[in-house]
């Protein structure tokens, strides 16, 4: 064998690197593209028997509990309740219209994409004797008993869409919390101090539940058709929509239009929309707020046209 023919580590190590990230590419470019939808979290509504808990209103507080960590998981929008509240009053609506079919679903898809709405069920712990009696300092045995203190947290909840008001999906999600140390005091146990939150166990059992509730809203928006509009200027296309929601150079998007809404005779409902396909575009330059893209297939694009992800 003629060793000078065989090649350097130096040299395979690159070559392979390389050959990797090409066979990985097209999974890559096939992925979702982790559009972050705008996300409203409503106030749970508190049915769960609590007369131990003597802290703020347990719907308030799971409820901030819940932007707190879809913020700090960067897969969603999420509005702050003072701004939330401004935008509404320009709209004239309440929280309660978002999830209502009567109001015009022009006003709330200028607001946002999803409404969390959940209802407490169960918020409490319950402690057991596990033992008799226990050792005493000087080898004798107490009367005293071992307990165990064992916490359950359940939330009805649902994701609604904001345009349309369909329960996009309903679940109950509970978890459980076990220990042999109540971890502190019912009277110190309140929303208003994570810490000592956290160590109790129905803060942690609470805490679980809000793990869920942002894993499953992050499998359920990941199935969501992403849409946004054509604007039209000139020989120029751009989309109302940037860095802000996670579009990316490259990304491709079809380019629809509508043609025909067909409604329910009696109510008025849209039963069903039909769309023309009318190209396809890429995009080019991102920003926060516009994407400019350029055509790849099909001409005669109007401002107003539907935009979604091409898959």
């Amino acid at each position: 064998m003629n060793l000078r023919n065989r090649p350097s580590k130096a040299l395979v190590l690159p070559l392979l690197m390389l050959l990797l990230t090409a066979l990985a590419a097209p999974a890559m470019a096939g992925e979702d593209a982790g559009i972050k939808y705008r996300v409203i979290v409503g106030k749970f509504e508190n049915k769960a028997d609590h007369r131990w808990y003597h802290g703020p209103d347990p719907g308030e507080g799971m409820a901030d509990m819940l932007i707190t960590a879809l913020i700090k998981s960067g897969h969603f929008r999420i509005f702050e309740r003072a701004a939330l509240q401004e935008i509404l009053d320009e709209k004239g609506l309440s929280m309660s219209d978002l999830a209502n079919p009567g109001v015009e679903a022009a006003k709330k898809v200028e607001i946002a994409d999803i409404l969390v709405k959940g209802v407490i069920t169960e918020f409490g712990y319950k402690e057991e004797k596990i033992g008799g009696s226990v050792s005493g300092l000087l080898g004798g045995r107490t009367g005293a008993s071992v307990k165990s203190y064992s916490s359950r947290v359940a939330v009805d909840l649902r994701l609604v869409s904001v345009g349309t008001s369909e329960v996009l999906w309903a679940e109950s999600v509970n978890a459980s919390e076990s220990s042999k140390s109540l971890g502190l005091s019912t009277d110190k146990f309140s929303f208003g101090d994570q810490k000592r939150f956290d160590e109790h166990i129905v803060g942690k059992a609470t805490r679980k539940v809000i793990n869920q509730i942002v894993e499953e809203l992050r499998e359920q928006t990941a199935k969501l058709p992403w849409s946004g509009i054509l604007i039209v200027a000139d020989e120029f296309l751009f989309i109302d929509a940037g860095t802000e929601i996670g579009i990316t150079p490259g990304m491709k998007f079809e380019v629809t239009r509508l043609v025909k809404e067909v409604k329910h005779p009696k109510d008025g409902r849209i039963l069903k929309r039909i769309y023309d396909t009318i190209g396809l575009v890429k995009a080019t330059e991102v920003e926060d707020g516009v994407t400019t893209v350029k055509a790849l297939e099909g001409s005669g694009f109007q401002t107003g046209d539907v935009i979604t992800i091409k898959k």
